[in-house]
């Protein structure tokens, strides 16, 4: 009894530090749910976008005043986001990233896929980016794609938000925002290449992981630990590897990749800047064609979130999606990595 008296005193005392001295600990119930019924588990990727034809309804409200943020639909089917009318016997070009190239908040006819369709009418437009999405899982399901076609991709192009370098390192932090499903971890092999290391899982310890602040900062450390989470520094080394690994992947299967830097509400921090100017160097001195969206900025640099978001959410609007597609597809023509029409009128 005094021995079963002192774990419990013990306990008692490391719960009261850990609610007056920490932050609080990284649950699942303390995050924004992914869209119901848009994703689907998987072994690999952790989940990928539906294989049904399915069209969700997102509507979103601003807490702060009730007002409509947005009121959309999305078209999944075949695990991608549809586009407006690809050419049916084009080749493909996959585009591939996080929620800012799926289109969250935008109807399907809006997102940047789909208008860089429109500007390319003889090729596929194909979307298999997924909300939440790390730059580790953009690749996975871009080459899930070209295997599923052989011959039939011209390029691959992935939007690349520098908020992707956290989500690489998938730790708990994370892993509660995409509860229940899985997300790959990745790590720098021996030659400097991203290696695949197996799945990582949010660890929530059920109901004494949701009440007590002790056994969920030990479960976010324990985790942390066992899955290899590497700091933030890790984690920038590592996503370049990433990007200059699957390239090579791409490259011997005859499919080029482009990166675009995609603008967003915080990338004016020194961090952000630091990790953005970090990633492209790699990404060029790697020789993969890089571009970053030029969009107007405001007087002391920072995003012109009034202009080029959609308010609330911060999500990109089509004013920056219409921006976003017309310079990329003038990128993609100037790098050949796609061609003019094929009639001459470009």
């Amino acid at each position: 009894m005094l021995v079963a008296g002192s774990v419990l005193f013990a306990l008692l005392v490391g719960e009261a530090a850990a609610r007056l001295s920490m932050a609080p600990p990284y649950r699942s119930n303390r995050v924004l749910r992914l869209v119901p019924s848009l994703h689907r588990a998987d072994p690999l990727i952790g989940r990928v976008l539906s294989p049904d034809p399915v069209r969700i309804h997102h509507r979103v409200v601003d807490p702060r005043d009730g007002s409509v943020v947005y009121d959309v639909m999305y078209s999944v089917d075949k695990g991608q986001r549809l586009t407006a009318r690809p050419a049916p016997n084009g080749p493909a070009l996959i585009a591939t990233g996080c929620s800012f190239t799926f289109g969250n908040g935008l109807n399907d006819e809006d997102t940047w896929p789909s208008l860089l369709q429109a500007g390319l009418p003889d090729y596929r437009v194909k979307n298999v980016a997924g909300m939440g999405y790390g730059t580790d899982q953009a690749l996975l399901a871009a080459e899930r794609q070209i295997r599923q076609s052989p011959g039939g991709t011209a390029a691959v192009v992935l939007g690349f938000g520098d908020f992707q370098v956290d989500r690489n390192r998938s730790s708990q932090g994370w892993m509660v925002s995409v509860y229940p499903f899985s997300k790959p971890r990745f790590a720098i092999g021996p030659e400097g290449d991203a290696v695949y290391k197996g799945q990582v899982s949010a660890w929530t310890l059920g109901l004494a992981g949701r009440y007590s602040d002790l056994l969920a900062h030990t479960a976010n450390v324990v985790a942390n630990r066992i899955y290899g989470a590497p700091t933030h520094e890790g984690a920038e080394e590592l996503t370049a590897a990433l990007i200059t690994t699957f390239a090579k992947r791409f490259e011997a299967m005859g499919v080029r990749l482009a990166v675009v830097v995609l603008p967003w509400s915080d990338d004016n921090t020194p961090q952000s800047r630091g990790d953005r100017a970090f990633v492209v160097e790699h990404l060029r001195a790697a020789h993969i064609p890089t571009m970053i969206l030029d969009l107007p900025r405001l007087p002391d640099g920072r995003f012109d979130l009034k202009r080029f978001s959609l308010g609330y959410d911060k999500h990109p609007n089509r004013q920056y999606t219409q921006a976003l597609a017309e310079q990329l597809r003038q990128f993609l023509l100037a790098n050949k990595i796609a061609a003019p029409r094929a009639n001459g009128n470009e």
